[in-house]
């Protein structure tokens, strides 16, 4: 019996105690040593325990859960259940009371023991019994000294202070920023202990900041010597012989749109009108597995980095340039090496067939979004300068609604939010924050790529071949409930038992488009929806109501594209699936899973650093807002440009105002003034810092209501008084922020 299936009977044969003598009589073929090796991974991994009369069993069956701790700045601490079934009917996150965190630090997995008392507002408690794994990794923060002795202040007061020898300390300065490794996790008695690995720069600076975000969450922008002499070798040139092995689409009308910025090509399309009337949708992709192999240091590092991370002005990429901007890249006249998706549809967007195979292309022209969508709107100069592509593009785009209208048909949910755009100078400052702009050509690729991946993901399930799939699961009826609360007083009936009617969803998204009142209900959705993750098992994508789907159309920047693109080759030419291939499927989702979350993490939370440094010279100016967001510490307020910051609820003058956990609103005890997500706030910027990336504002004069009940107003700190300037368009020279259009997480 293999170990995987060992643990999963012996998980299963546990859910009731049982001693040692019992499991090895309802396990017979079970070797004692593997009995022994499953039983310990079982308990390391928190999902067996033993207890005092040496009985084994799911630590449900004793009341206990392992998960996450999930630490906060005031004391108390969460811990989240694993998504395996310890303990399904506790979904939600467990309260932690201060001095009950047993030791963990942030992230730590842990097992904790549940008490069925409701704790502070009918939480449910618990206390953590061990931490099973430390979170590891690197913590980044201040260097300070006191007296003879060294320590490091974490950015983050989630974590505690670490002390530093002398010996420990590297290079770095008192009053740098560094990235500390934690050797000692301290006791009751004795406090961390680390060793500083990194100096980032002086500490209070945004470039320091951004160094540290980065390194907190392992992505580093220098590539490993071996990789990078692996991708100086690569040739910058398709060899002719690999060229003459492959379908030759070379004489086809073939060419890429991106992004007006971008310099990595990894897609390309064409379009064809066939003998009996359907069409031949081509989707053309950088063929990046035949550069980058299994095993290669490559490959080691592209699955370490999982994805490529943008921030304004920036990439770090998941390839090196040499293969990402040069051979990769679908560039212009040059032959490139591509993996072809050639579906065929019909008039009415029914996919009849679709085929694959490794090509050598040779595309006709870099197109932009912006240049595609002025031919599509009519621009006289671009169809004359770009004759030779406006009847396919006109093609496409005909093609490309009527795929959208079938996929919003069967369910799919068109959510549409705008996304915020940092823009900056050329030299990196930010200039301006603004919505990025959605048009006919960006929907086009959109609608293209989806059916590629699809098309692919179909062919591997029909086939039972193993590779890593995109899955969206269906949202907790729990949290559609809270959004079912706030659609209400919009006029909309949301029934939460019913989550798999994406139908009413799509309702409440058709009508909030163009009502500025309703435009946070887009939002709102998004946060009630599950996370889509990566798994080897296809269990469909609930957003795009799609049976089968995964990521195959941008293997430059994404690894789990890179893995479809390579078992999708075995299955082409029927080579036998090894357990090394389910292992590394099931490997690179979870890893995929993980670099995506750190990725997402470092772009969100530089992102707020530049959103604060442009803000900064706005302080003391009034602004237009809503409640995005309520906290028992304030209320969060987003501004028509995207930006969003926090009012504090000392700072909520005229009243007494109490935090509703239940229905998620801040309502005055005697004027009954009531915020909830959508309400509107006049509020004067008072803070912003390029350094945390906190931005706090303060109600407009006469923004609030008075009471003559209420306790007195709170004292104001001193904020810089008003600039006279206004958030407007900077019309000099800018770069906009280097984040693909195409880049969304379906």
């Amino acid at each position: 019996m293999e170990p995987n299936e060992l643990d999963s009977a012996l998980y299963a044969l546990l859910s009731k105690p049982m001693q040692i003598e019992d499991i090895r009589r309802a396990l017979p073929n079970a070797e004692k040593q593997a009995l022994r090796d499953s039983l310990d991974r079982l308990i390391a991994a928190g999902r067996v325990m033993k207890n005092k009369k040496n009985r084994f069993a799911q630590v449900g069956h004793y009341g206990c859960v392992a998960g996450t701790f999930l630490a906060t700045e005031r004391g108390f601490a969460f811990v989240r259940p694993d998504a395996e079934g310890n303990a399904p009917e506790r979904a939600d996150d467990l309260f932690i009371p201060p001095n009950a965190g047993g030791g963990a630090w942030h992230g730590d997995h842990v097992l904790v023991k549940v008490y069925e008392r409701g704790g502070s507002r009918g939480r449910t408690e618990a206390a953590v019994l061990r931490v099973l794994q430390r979170a590891g990794g690197e913590l980044t923060g201040a260097l300070i000294r006191r007296g003879k002795d060294y320590f490091v202040q974490p950015s983050s007061k989630k974590f505690p202070e670490i002390a530093i020898g002398r010996q420990n300390l590297g290079e770095a300065s008192v009053g740098d920023r560094v990235a500390v490794e934690v050797s000692y996790y301290g006791s009751d008695t004795v406090m961390p202990q680390g060793k500083i690995r990194a100096d980032l720069g002086e500490d209070g600076t945004m470039e320091a900041s951004i160094a540290g975000i980065l390194r907190e969450n392992g992505v580093q922008d220098v590539f490993p010597a071996d990789a990078s002499a692996a991708a100086e070798r690569v040739p910058q040139s398709v060899d002719p012989a690999e060229a003459a092995q492959r379908l030759d689409l070379r004489d086809k009308l073939i060419f890429t749109i991106d992004g007006d910025d971008a310099k990595d090509f990894d897609d390309a399309v064409s379009l064809e009108t066939l003998e009996n009337g359907h069409l031949l949708l081509g989707v053309h992709i950088a063929d990046v597995s035949h550069y980058v192999t299994p095993g290669s240091p490559l490959d080691a590092e592209a699955f370490r980095r999982g994805t490529s991370v943008y921030y304004p002005g920036h990439v770090v990429p998941m390839l090196p340039f040499a293969l990402s901007h040069g051979i990769c890249s679908l560039n212009p006249d040059e032959d490139r090496l591509a993996f072809s998706a050639m579906m065929e549809f019909d008039k009415d967007g029914r996919r009849h067939k679709a085929s694959f195979a490794k090509s050598v292309i040779r595309s006709g022209a870099r197109m932009t979004y912006r240049n595609v969508n002025k031919i599509l709107a009519g621009d006289e100069d671009l169809r004359g300068k770009y004759a030779f592509l406006t009847e396919a593009i006109e093609g496409m785009n005909a093609l490309a609604q009527t795929l959208n209208r079938r996929r919003i048909e069967r369910g799919a949910l068109e959510l549409d939010i705008p996304e915020t755009e940092i823009v900056v100078d050329s030299e990196g400052k930010p200039v301006d924050l603004q919505y990025r702009e959605r048009g006919q050509s960006e929907r086009l690729i959109e609608e293209f790529m989806l059916q590629a991946n699809e098309a692919v993901a179909e062919y591997m399930v029909r086939r039972e071949r193993p590779t890593v799939y995109r899955v969206h699961e269906n949202p907790d009826p729990e949290k559609l409930r809270v959004f079912a609360t706030f659609a209400r007083p919009f006029g909309y009936r949301v029934d939460p038992s019913k989550p798999q009617d994406t139908a009413q969803l799509q309702t409440v998204l058709n009508g909030a488009k163009g009502d500025p009142k309703q435009r946070i209900l887009p939002m709102l959705l998004l946060r009630s929806l599950a996370r889509a993750r990566y798994s080897e098992e296809c269990i469909g994508h609930y957003g795009l109501k799609a049976k089968y789907y995964l990521h195959f159309t941008s293997p430059i920047r994404r690894y789990p594209d890179l893995i479809a693109h390579r078992m999708l080759q075995k299955s082409l030419l029927g080579e036998e699936v090894t357990p090394a291939d389910e292992t590394m499927c099931e490997d690179a989702a979870q890893q995929s899973t993980a670099r995506e979350f750190a990725a997402d993490t470092c772009e969100r939370d530089i992102d707020k650093l530049y959103t604060a440094a442009y803000m900064k010279q706005f302080i003391g100016d009034t602004f237009e807002g809503e409640v995005s967001g309520v906290a028992p510490f304030g209320l969060f307020i987003a501004l028509e440009n995207g930006c969003e910051g926090l009012v504090r609820v000392e700072l909520l003058e005229g009243d007494y105002y109490e935090y509703d956990e239940q229905h998620m609103s801040m309502q005055g005890r005697h004027t009954g003034k009531r915020f909830t997500i959508g309400t509107p706030l006049t509020v004067t910027l008072l803070a912003a810092s390029e350094v945390t990336g906190q931005i706090d504002f303060g109600p407009a004069e006469g923004a609030l209501p008075a009471s003559d009940k209420a306790r007195q107003p709170v004292e104001r700190p001193p904020y810089r008084t008003s600039t006279g300037k206004g958030p407007g368009k900077n019309t000099g020279a800018h770069h906009r922020k280097r984040r693909p259009a195409k880049r969304g997480r379906r």
